[in-house]
């Protein structure tokens, strides 16, 4: 069993119905994936703790949060906080690829290129081409 078959989530998309049209109407089902994200791990529940100049009952409102853990170091708790708009986007980079595409997101989100060890894996699947991004360097 290779890497990518070891590691592939175990939601099969063409079961979801999260994107349809509909009278000429597409929709998107936000609730939907907002949930598989959940079932996934892809993204998890917070508080906004970290913000310091904020009350404590803003601190204490539910963020969503996408796990982009060892994607820029290693041995680093990290997220990405998930605004509303971006649910469809985060949603649509998990279904193109199920295993980076969430990291992916996040890359492109900081607009930063991840570590070497992750790089050259996303690179090697070749969904996606990270040198065409105009990324900064990461350390």
């Amino acid at each position: 069993m290779d890497y990518v078959e070891l590691y592939k989530h175990k939601i099969d998309e063409d079961d979801l119905l999260i994107e349809y049209e509909m009278e000429g109407v597409k929709y998107f089902e936000t609730e939907t994936a907002i949930a598989t994200l959940l079932i996934e791990s892809i993204i998890f529940l917070n508080s906004f703790h970290w913000e310091e100049e904020w009350n404590k009952e803003a601190k204490d409102k539910v963020s969503l949060n996408v796990n982009c853990s060892d994607v820029f170091a290693w041995g680093c708790s990290d997220a990405e906080t998930l605004d509303y708009k971006d649910i469809e986007d985060l949603f649509n980079h998990f279904k193109k690829d199920n295993l980076w595409g969430s990291s992916v997101w996040c890359i492109k989100k900081r607009k930063l290129m991840p570590q070497k060890p992750v790089y050259d894996k996303i690179m090697e699947i070749g969904i996606w081409n990270l040198d065409e991004m105009e990324l900064k360097k990461n350390f």
